[in-house]
């Protein structure tokens, strides 16, 4: 059984402290003069693709890699710290660009979007504890913008 929860944005963010060390990427290519902290699939061993477009161009731009983690969370916590600019989806970033400890940057330049489902094995009945987590999940992951 499958359920769409909601649907996402990969969003390029850095700490504004990193920004006015560094400087604001205005385009794609400046990436290659910045701390990138990237994401590696803990299964497969690849890197992320940061799903960037230059000159109108779709495709992806491949960032040096100065940083790589195969969680999420400290990627968060070294671009909070002023490590790096970090890709990553917009659910998992929305406290903190809310709170103003990351900030987006290249929002012109990103496009890559995606369908986040729950997925759990088909049975005629559903289990109150699976239930509550499905029900959890719809309305809190991808709060009302």
């Amino acid at each position: 059984m499958t359920r769409i929860v909601g649907t996402f944005h990969h969003r390029l963010v850095a700490s504004p402290a990193y920004l006015d060390c560094r400087g604001i990427p205005i385009k794609p290519a400046d990436l290659a003069h910045h701390a990138c902290l990237r994401h590696r699939y803990p299964t497969t061993g690849k890197l992320e693709a940061w799903p960037l477009r230059q000159d109108r161009m779709a495709g992806t731009i491949e960032p040096p890699a100065t940083v790589v983690a195969s969680a999420l969370e400290p990627l968060i916590s070294m671009a909070e710290a002023g490590l790096g600019i970090v890709s990553l989806p917009d659910f998992v970033l929305y406290e903190h660009l809310r709170t103003g400890h990351l900030v987006p940057v290249l929002s012109d330049h990103t496009e890559h979007s995606g369908v986040f489902r729950l997925l759990w094995p088909s049975s005629p009945y559903l289990s109150p504890k699976l239930r509550v987590f499905i029900e959890f999940m719809t309305a809190n992951l991808f709060p009302p913008k």
